[in-house]
């Protein structure tokens, strides 16, 4: 459960804008708990943990689905970009992560996936590759979208070429208008 608490707090934190220090000081609790908590150092229980969530602005839920929240795979590639690696390979490979899991969800499950913002990840075009792809497979069956989704930061000036291909028409639209030109053949993992 530490690894869980951890993963839920820091994007939960991250997502409502948050240092660790200013959730620190908003919940009133101890200096180090937050960072504690967030290198799966403590296990906080739950009703601890529902409460420094909610002071970041959400709440906890339970979904029953065993996939990740958009939000949670951002702070996975966030947290990448950020190590010493530094592996846009891996980061990369998230994403294809994250499509995968949008494109088995049931529609109710996707729409709840998607609904957190999600904090960014540190790279703007992984900012936008999000986006574009929450906009795609909520797009292509007619379910809400969230507003975070069209953010201007969520958005490239200049086109990223993710993956290579042949023609511009390969490009899902929605991918295409976050400035993020990924083949429909790519957006699977093999």
């Amino acid at each position: 459960m530490a690894q869980t608490a951890a993963q839920l707090l820091r994007s939960t934190r991250r997502s409502g804008g948050l240092s660790q220090r200013a959730l620190t000081n908003r919940a009133q609790v101890g200096g180090s708990v937050v960072a504690d908590i967030e290198r799966s150092a403590h296990d906080p229980g739950t009703e601890s943990l529902e409460r420094l969530i909610e002071v970041t602005g959400h709440r906890l839920c339970a979904l029953p689905t065993t996939s990740y929240p958009v939000a949670v795979w951002a702070d996975s590639i966030y947290r990448e970009l950020k190590s010493t690696r530094r592996s846009h390979k891996v980061a990369f490979r998230a994403l294809i992560g994250l499509s995968d899991e949008l494109a088995k969800a049931s529609k109710p499950i996707r729409v709840a996936l998607c609904v957190a913002r999600p904090a960014p990840c540190g790279d703007a075009r992984f900012d936008a590759a999000l986006a574009g792809l929450v906009e795609h497979y909520l797009g292509e069956d007619n379910l809400p979208i969230p507003e975070w989704v069209f953010e201007p930061a969520r958005s490239l000036t200049e086109v990223w070429e993710a993956t290579p291909f042949n023609s511009q028409s390969e490009v899902p639209k929605a991918l295409a208008r976050h400035g993020v030109w990924l083949s429909e053949d790519d957006l699977a993992s093999v």
